[in-house]
């Protein structure tokens, strides 16, 4: 994402306490203040985005679930009976 061109801005306001604390910790990092909230919200945009796209099982519920993956299918007759009307988006 750091290679593309920045033609967008972002602007916010905050409190004085929370400019100071942003300023001394990109300096603490070497880097722009702009820097370190684009870096810090890009991780913090990714981990939220990281939680609704993925999931992480322990090694027993991993297998439980590959396992279901794999069992063969079985009919829902209710299913079936709702897939054979039409839809109410085709109404």
């Amino acid at each position: 994402m750091g290679s593309s061109s920045k033609s967008q801005r972002l602007a916010i306001r905050i409190a004085a306490a929370d400019k100071a604390k942003l300023v001394r910790a990109a300096a603490i990092q070497r880097r722009s203040v702009s820097e370190f909230v684009l870096a810090s919200s890009r991780e913090a945009a990714e981990h939220v985005l990281d939680e609704q796209t993925r999931f992480r099982l322990l090694p027993a519920r991993h297998r439980a679930f590959l396992a279901a993956l794999d069992a063969p299918t079985h009919e829902v007759a209710a299913l079936k009976r709702l897939f054979s009307r039409r839809s109410v988006l085709e109404r």
